[in-house]
């Protein structure tokens, strides 16, 4: 989830994020942020690598994040917990230091947890 308008151009949804307006539309939903910041390209191409690349995990559900770090897992990546669907959500928008990056668990923690 990336708050992309029609035309294609980032909407600023600020103080709020994409992923907690759409869990505004979806009560009781256990909603997890993740594979939103790396292209599909680079995602199926990721999934085979030797050297794990980073997904970034955010959701306000613990059990949730599990769930979809085990799966991350279990396709070849690694997780990465950047926290609440606010903060975390924020730390993967469009813009950010990790958007549309090929990171590895490394490389990815350096950026988040300087």
């Amino acid at each position: 989830m990336n708050p992309y308008t029609s035309y294609g151009t980032v909407q600023e949804l600020s103080p709020s994020t994409s992923s907690e307006e759409v869990a505004k539309l979806l009560p009781g939903a256990r909603l997890v942020k993740a594979f939103n910041t790396m292209r599909v390209d680079d995602l199926r191409a990721g999934a085979v690598r030797k050297n794990r690349w980073a997904i970034f995990v955010a959701g306000d559900d613990p059990e949730a994040k599990r769930t979809v770090s085990r799966l991350t897992e279990e396709i070849g990546f690694v997780p990465i917990d950047t926290g609440s669907l606010h903060e975390g959500g924020k730390s993967q928008q469009p813009g950010s230091p990790v958007y549309a990056k090929r990171l590895t668990e490394e490389e990815a923690l350096a950026i988040i947890r300087p």
